[in-house]
């Protein structure tokens, strides 16, 4: 995982230095908040995610990101809190909604973006060994406000499906019967952050 990263970073700052135009279409942003679930009910401010973004033009772009969420429950057998961390990386193609309304939006101070993808999300039990590893779709709304020039804070509400859970969100192994069952675990995020794109001009 850390060689993938690193290779991706490698390839990203390659092009920022070797292409403008193209380097020109890049941004950043990270985001911190809430996360929760609804069974069991669950939520912390718990929440940290990064991404970097793309623009194809003023309306359409890509952005791979990364998200890390915390759960923890109390349960009366154990004599700690239980729950899982989650790992999450995605791939999300973004559209600019005030864009598509009427083009010259984009000079407005408010945009409203959406954003919907998939990608791989590991989870781990904090009372269980082993790695579960999940497929994610995600998807969610982004109203962006403009702070300065090419710098913007956002709010972020997004809803995430891990598919193919092993683990629920206390922690524990979900069973069908006796029999160890995957499920589709739901889990949203409302996060604030700071974006910021490089000069288009």
């Amino acid at each position: 995982m850390k060689k993938l990263f690193f290779s991706c970073t490698l390839m990203i700052c390659t092009l920022l230095t070797n292409n403008t135009t193209f380097a020109q279409r890049f941004g950043f942003e990270v985001n911190y908040g809430l996360n929760g679930v609804t069974s069991p009910s669950i939520s912390n401010f718990s929440h940290f995610g990064a991404g970097v973004t793309y623009d194809f033009d003023e309306t359409f772009g890509l952005k791979t990101d990364f998200g890390s969420d915390t759960f923890r429950d109390i349960l009366p057998n154990f004599s700690k809190e239980t729950g899982v961390n989650i790992t999450r990386f995605s791939l999300q193609g973004t559209v600019n909604i005030s864009t598509l309304i009427r083009e010259t939006n984009m000079y407005n101070t408010l945009n409203l973006i959406a954003h919907a993808g998939g990608g791989y999300s590991v989870l781990k039990s904090n009372i269980n060994t082993g790695t579960d590893n999940a497929v994610n779709v995600i998807m969610g709304l982004t109203p962006r406000f403009k702070l300065a020039y090419n710098l913007f804070l956002f709010v972020d509400a997004s809803v995430i499906f891990n598919v193919s859970q092993h683990y629920k969100f206390d922690g524990l192994p979900a069973y069908d019967g006796k029999t160890p069952n995957s499920i589709t675990g739901i889990m949203y995020n409302l996060s604030g952050g700071i974006a910021y794109q490089f000069d288009t001009n």
